[in-house]
């Protein structure tokens, strides 16, 4: 058993610590792009434990997401299809650190409701607003709230990489420091991929990015519809479908939702807008936080998800946590009384289920 990932890819979290994925669970790794190259990492012995494991056939304790999806019959970040919609080839990855998935840090514009502090700068300076209000805050409080790593030392630490790929999400990669610096030094052949959340357009960034042979722009949309102004908040859908057009000028744009309580009754309307608008159509489906996970959500609501989606149907019978649900109602009548947005007005079925008016 082998993971592409493990094998030839770098993760760098917002923080600047080195992760084995995107999704792994491992514990807080003392190697950081501060202190570490890439290549330091990739042979520090903990990332070579994990490798020798995969090759053995177990599954590391870092790995629970993957391999519980595998064995449900679900594509796991590792048996996953390419950005193009075909599987990967052997020689696609590698030789080396052939792959980067790098956050810059949590710089971030909006306050989506399944995100967190580290992800967003926007969320950790609202937790703070909230603490000095006498509230207690609906998210973790950092002593610094926007973070970033980048920097003209930390950057050099790629130079020397085969890079073929470079992943770049957040916070919102858009808007983070020093992106049009590390744009600049890559090679044009790079395939470049971006996770954005559509709401900001950089004639700077288009600029250097229209000299690379590929780009793909995959937007975040968790609603096509003036939902996703709730869901995440901080959004206009209307300047999300302009910013959507500008990039397909030049990039592949596809869209990737993220199926949750909040999202799936509404899954037709964003699958919708990627087929009339051409663009392909990846799903995630949302694992934390677990009071947003569909398995969670009241029985009535599981009724109305039904044949909508299959990861969505596959915990249609799965027991909801009755105090999971209190959670949901607590957490979002809060959220909803400090933003003055309010769920019942932009995504009325789930309000209904949770009794919340």
């Amino acid at each position: 058993m082998k993971c592409k990932y493990l094998d030839n890819q770098v993760c760098v979290r917002s923080d600047g610590q080195y992760r084995l994925c995107c999704v792994s669970l491992e514990q807080n790794n003392k190697e950081n792009i501060k202190t570490h190259t890439p290549q330091e990492w990739h042979d520090s012995d903990f990332h070579k434990k994990t490798r020798m494991q995969m090759l053995k056939g177990e599954w590391p304790d870092a790995c629970t997401r993957c391999e519980l999806q595998e064995l449900q019959g679900i594509d796991s970040m590792r048996t996953r299809v390419k950005p193009d919609g075909t599987r990967y080839v052997r020689n696609f990855f590698g030789p080396g650190i052939s792959h980067l998935d790098i956050r810059f840090g949590n710089s971030c514009n909006l306050k989506c409701v399944s995100c967190w502090e580290m992800s967003s700068s926007s969320i950790a300076e609202e937790a703070i607003e909230m603490k000095k209000a006498g509230i207690v805050p609906l998210h973790g409080v950092l002593e610094v709230p926007n973070f970033n790593w980048a920097s003209e030392e930390t950057m050099k630490k790629f130079d020397d990489l085969p890079i073929r790929e470079v992943y770049l999400t957040g916070g919102e990669p858009m808007m983070v420091r020093h992106l049009d610096k590390f744009l600049e030094r890559l090679d044009p052949s790079v395939l470049v991929r971006f996770n954005t959340n559509g709401t900001i357009w950089n004639p700077k960034i288009e600029k250097l990015l229209r000299r690379f042979n590929m780009v793909i722009m995959s937007l975040s949309l968790d609603a096509a519809s003036n939902k996703i102004d709730y869901i995440r908040s901080g959004s206009k859908w209307s300047e999300i479908e302009v910013n959507a057009q500008k990039y397909a000028d030049f990039c592949k744009v596809d869209v990737t939702p993220t199926l949750s309580i909040l999202n799936a009754l509404y899954y037709n309307e964003i699958k919708e807008y990627a087929e009339t608008n051409n663009f392909k159509l990846y799903d995630n489906l949302l694992i934390l936080p677990e009071w947003l996970h569909v398995k969670n959500a009241p029985t009535v609501l599981k009724e109305q998800f039904k044949g909508i989606h299959p990861d969505v149907d596959q915990w249609a019978n799965h027991p909801s946590d009755p105090k999971i649900i209190e959670h949901f109602v607590r957490q979002i009548t809060k959220q909803d009384n400090w933003r003055k947005l309010y769920i019942k007005d932009y995504l009325p079925e789930v309000a209904q289920a949770y009794g919340i008016d």
